[in-house]
């Protein structure tokens, strides 16, 4: 505004545009007709170009993230099947469910990964259907070995009355919930040794590795063996220095591991079907919608399926490529094994880590 009372309006840069100061609008020089079409298109070139980006934003902001942690290297069926999960679910749910894998302990130990669970910190779990025993303990029944015979008969156990009993129990008590349990499975373990066992009697005093679970500690003990808990991370290390002289788990997991460079001999005692647990929290659970609930279940029995295919059609090639790199298998008495280690869930038992009479009611579902 000059020292007259007129106003400017800044068009063109150096032009100037007079107004009389009693605001009357016709009297404002209107801006040329092209020029206010140009900004126009300007502004609605710009909305389009902004929607798409503001649509990605939004749609993140509400994708619930479940993040998948477990202990198998990229190679093995596990994560591959962890694989298959994601993909269904994040195919079927259209993106507003996203699952992130995270193999080979990467969110952490196992008992890190327990507290995870506790914390939030990520949402699901899969490893054998021992795990949640670190809430339940009746679930260390599922990792001790003599148990049962057969994948059926611990297909059964888990998925019968008794067994939905205690993963009612898991979901109050903890709030995980198992989902898809039954063709989640690792192939039987067997028993990896730096010098050959051929029979049961060979097992006495044997140092061996087994994972940090009493379920374990209770099966090599009534073998009459020296159970020795090593970290699963740390266990290739153990063998290869002769911290320990034997370890026990499935072929596959001998293959991906490379367990197998570092002691030659396989007992082929089959002594644990090992089932696996995808458990989820409740937290997230009732986080998503009906639909998306049914979907995430669903995703989980057909990734299970995707994984027994994989571990049945793989044993096989897993064991011709083992011999080919200088194993050997012995084949063993395994009814002589199952004769002397079928006392170790009665063992637990009066050791109190389960209820009194849970593992005669739980056994006598299977019959």
């Amino acid at each position: 505004m000059d020292a007259a009372g007129n106003g400017y309006f800044c068009g063109r840069p150096g032009k100037k545009v007079e107004f009389k100061n009693d605001l009357n609008a016709s009297k404002i020089k209107e801006v040329p007709d092209m020029k206010r079409l140009w900004i126009l298109m300007f502004c609605c070139l710009l909305a389009i170009m902004l929607a798409p980006g503001l649509d990605s934003a939004e749609a993140q902001v509400k994708a619930k993230v479940m993040k998948l942690g477990h202990q198998m290297n990229p190679v093995h069926p596990e994560h591959l099947a962890s694989m298959k999960f994601k993909e269904i679910v994040e195919k079927k749910t259209g993106g507003s469910v996203t699952v992130d894998v995270y193999p080979s302990d990467q969110l952490g130990s196992f008992f890190t990964q327990m507290q995870n669970l506790k914390q939030g910190i990520q949402q699901a779990h899969v490893n054998g259907l021992g795990w949640p025993g670190h809430f339940v303990p009746e679930y260390f029944l599922f990792n001790t070995a003599f148990a049962f015979k057969g994948f059926d008969q611990y297909a059964k156990a888990i998925n019968g009355p008794v067994g939905m009993e205690i993963r009612e129990k898991l979901l109050k008590q903890a709030g995980i919930r198992l989902i898809g349990v039954g063709d989640w499975r690792r192939g039987p373990r067997d028993l990896l040794s730096v010098e050959p066992i051929k029979s049961v009697e060979e097992v006495k005093g044997l140092k061996i590795r087994v994972p940090e679970t009493p379920s374990y500690i209770a099966s090599w003990e009534a073998l009459e063996a020296a159970p020795t808990p090593v970290a699963f991370g740390e266990a290739y290390l153990a063998l290869q220095q002769k911290v320990v002289k034997a370890l026990e788990c499935p072929l596959d997991l001998i293959y991906s591991q490379k367990f197998y460079e570092v002691a030659r001999y396989i007992s082929i005692t089959e002594h644990l079907p090992e089932l696996i647990a995808l458990g989820v929290t409740e937290k997230f659970w009732q986080s998503l919608t009906k639909e998306e609930q049914k979907i995430v279940e669903e995703a989980a029995f057909e990734a299970g399926k995707y994984n027994r295919k994989l571990v049945e059609d793989g044993e096989a090639d897993v064991k011709e490529k083992m011999g080919k790199a200088g194993i050997t298998y012995i084949q063993v008495d395994k009814e002589a094994f199952y004769n002397k280690g079928k006392v170790a869930p009665l063992n637990l038992e009066k050791k109190g880590i389960w209820p009194k009479g849970f593992y005669e009611r739980i056994a006598a579902t299977v019959k």
